[in-house]
This record gives C-alpha cells, structure tokens and sequence, in this order.
C-alpha cells in the first residue's frame, strides 16, 4: 500500500472549514487497543472527518488507496490511521442538534468547497487501485504539475475532492 506522507487541506469555504476543527462529546471512544498507539493529536496536527451515509465503502476506499487502517469501529463511527494521521468516517445520524452540519449532510455534494491533498509514497499504484473502487470516479488522471510533481483528482460519493500526490523536495 502506499505510504501517507503527510496531509494538505486547502479549504475554501466556510461550511468546509468547521468540518476540519470538529471534535465531537458524542464519538465513541476509541478500543482499548488503542493505547498502544502513539497520540497522533499534538499542536499542530490535522485530522479529517468525513460525515456520510457510506462508512464501508470510504473504509474499502482509503485501505486500497492509501496506507490508513481502521483503528475504531464502532456503530456509525470509524476511525482510521496511518502512521502520521487521522480520518474519522461518521454517519450523520450521530450529528448532535445544534452542530452546523445537524440535518444538513444528504449525501450529495457534501464535500463541496473543500480539497483534500493525500501525499502518497506511490502515485502509480494509489491511481491503479482508486481504479478498482466503485464509486469514487477519477476526475482528473495523473498529470504533471506545474509546480513539478505529479498527480491525480477524486470525487467521493458525497463530493469531497480528493489529490493524490507524490512528494515534492
């Protein structure tokens, strides 16, 4: 599997900006396991949380295209690492009453506004397997930037515009 090198938000609107600093007092807690982990969350960190209906195939989709596992799975919730980040999968049934996003998320363009950059240790092979997942078409292939390195765009079912990107010096 590829390697996440490091994460890179660009977010250009205000609605997309809240879901990035979004900590929730109702997530479940993470297993027991996870102890053994190393804190990720320090100064500094970003972590990314997708709200959408379909948990299984974002999982299916990140542990073929990049090298996040899932850490906690728990109803409604999961929560995958690599091993210099963090995304949250969370179904908007657990979105408490009063939060910006509570019976806003109808799984259809959601993501607008907001680019996710994914810097992978592979492009080729991230690209062959983003491939194989149904539902998260490719909208750009890969191609060199103008900025001198390479890569390709994907849109999620609920519109989140994802860039896989190989490392630059």
């Amino acid at each position: 599997m590829p390697t996440v090198k490091l994460v890179i938000v660009l977010v250009i609107t205000a609605m997309a900006g809240v879901a990035l600093v979004s900590l929730r007092a109702n997530a479940p807690a993470t297993s027991p396991a996870a102890a053994t982990r190393p804190n990720l969350r320090k100064p500094g960190f970003i972590f990314l949380e997708f709200e959408t209906t379909r948990i299984d195939q974002y999982v299916k989709f990140f542990e073929a295209t990049t090298d996040f596992r899932v850490v906690a799975n728990k109803p409604h919730y999961v929560e995958m690492e690599s091993t210099c980040g963090q995304l949250m999968v969370v179904d908007p049934v657990i979105i408490p009453k009063g939060h910006p996003f509570f019976g806003k998320v109808t799984g259809n363009a959601n993501g607008i506004g907001l680019e996710i950059g994914m810097v992978v240790a592979d492009l080729d092979k991230a690209f062959a397997a983003t491939n194989n997942q149904p539902g998260f078409p490719v909208s750009s292939g890969i191609v060199k930037r103008p900025w001198g390195v390479r890569d390709f765009r994907v849109l999620t079912p609920d519109g989140y515009y994802l860039r896989f990107t190989e490392g630059g010096d």
